[in-house]
């Protein structure tokens, strides 16, 4: 065998070599890559999820709230105040050395068919037993309908009862909401 063969085909298995090692590195690199995006992925599906399920329930938990304040009557509130005047509650707060925080108390919404009626959508919209949690396109695209018609519905209803962007900031303010 020539002299010229023998470097040429040396230099073919070392430059052969050198492609072989690129592939492998490329396709290790690429099944590692796809790997850690799956699992980088899930961790921001999961994430995600896991934030507009508390958003649902906190709007669910909002509509609660709300309903209650609506059905809260007179007839509850003279009880309430003969429960407050009891001389054994002054007694038993007039002995103890550590003072009870005072209750904190919503004042009632006005009687309105139309706040009712937006409450009820509320809070079938944002209740969680009938929120689908499948991860399938279909599932995912209805809860996030779900939530932002649930959304769009909990600020009409804090419009209606004078409240800003859930924060409270009317309650806050009023007699009843305590100091500003």
């Amino acid at each position: 065998m020539p002299l010229s063969t023998m470097q040429s085909n040396t230099f073919d298995e070392v430059l052969a070599l050198e492609e072989q090692f690129y592939e492998d590195g490329f396709r290790q690199g690429y099944e590692d890559g796809v790997k850690a995006g799956r699992v980088e992925g899930r961790t921001f599906g999961l994430e995600k999820g896991f934030e507009k399920y508390v958003e649902s329930g906190r709007l669910h938990g909002k509509s609660i709230i709300w309903a209650n304040r609506m059905s809260y009557s007179q007839k509850d509130v003279s009880h309430a105040d003969q429960v407050a005047r009891c001389p054994q509650a002054q007694v038993s707060a007039e002995s103890s050395d550590i003072q009870s925080p005072q209750p904190f108390s919503l004042h009632a919404l006005p009687e309105n068919q139309r706040l009712a009626k937006h409450l009820k959508v509320l809070h079938a919209l944002a209740e969680s037993e009938s929120l689908s949690t499948e991860n399938t396109e279909e599932a995912v695209s209805d809860f996030d309908d779900r939530l932002k018609r649930a959304q769009g519905k909990a600020k009409i209803i804090e419009r209606m009862v004078g409240e800003n962007q859930g924060d409270g900031a009317a309650v806050a303010g009023s007699k009843h909401g305590g100091s500003t």
